[in-house]
């Protein structure tokens, strides 16, 4: 019998056949890979932008004779930029957000609870009205939903945050 008229027992997978599995299984990867990195990447970008309200509240502080700060609710689903030493009442608009309060859960993230402010040097404290100062480092830590954390560390007496 002639090569061409084997049987197809005989002749394997055709090139064409294994390129269109291969095919299917990179677009396959690529869907699973890129689902799996989107809690993730939210997670560390609004880490980043915590942080930088964090330093905002500072520059504030050490800019002007008043009190910043920044509160996390009790929930830890929320958080705002304060003015004086009140929370409730004299919230401010933090750069680049649409209202007063950040909302962490479109992200599906909760924020360890505390107020932090500083005083007009710059220095870290743990009350309203900025004359505690912080005793230790203090570590805020943001979780998702699938268990996965990133923690803000504010330096005590500088209030560096690396």
């Amino acid at each position: 019998m002639p090569p061409f008229y084997q049987s197809r027992d005989q002749m394997g997978f055709t090139p064409l056949e294994v390129l269109v599995v291969l095919i299917i299984i990179g677009i396959i990867s690529v869907i699973v890979i890129g689902r799996s990195d989107i809690g993730q990447t939210d997670l560390l970008a609004q880490t980043e932008v915590i942080k930088s309200h964090i330093r905002y509240a500072q520059s504030r502080s050490m800019s002007s004779d008043r009190i910043w700060g920044i509160r996390c609710d009790a929930t830890g689903q929320s958080y705002w930029l304060f003015v004086d030493g009140d929370p409730i009442n004299q919230k401010r608009d933090l750069p680049g957000e649409e209202s007063d309060t950040v909302d962490l859960m479109q992200y599906k993230l909760t924020l360890t609870p505390t107020t932090l402010t500083f005083n007009h040097r710059g220095s870290p404290c743990s009350d309203n009205n900025g004359e505690a100062f912080l005793a230790s480092n203090l570590s805020l830590t943001l979780s998702a939903g699938g268990g996965a954390t990133t923690t803000i560390l504010v330096t005590r007496n500088t209030g560096f945050i690396p």
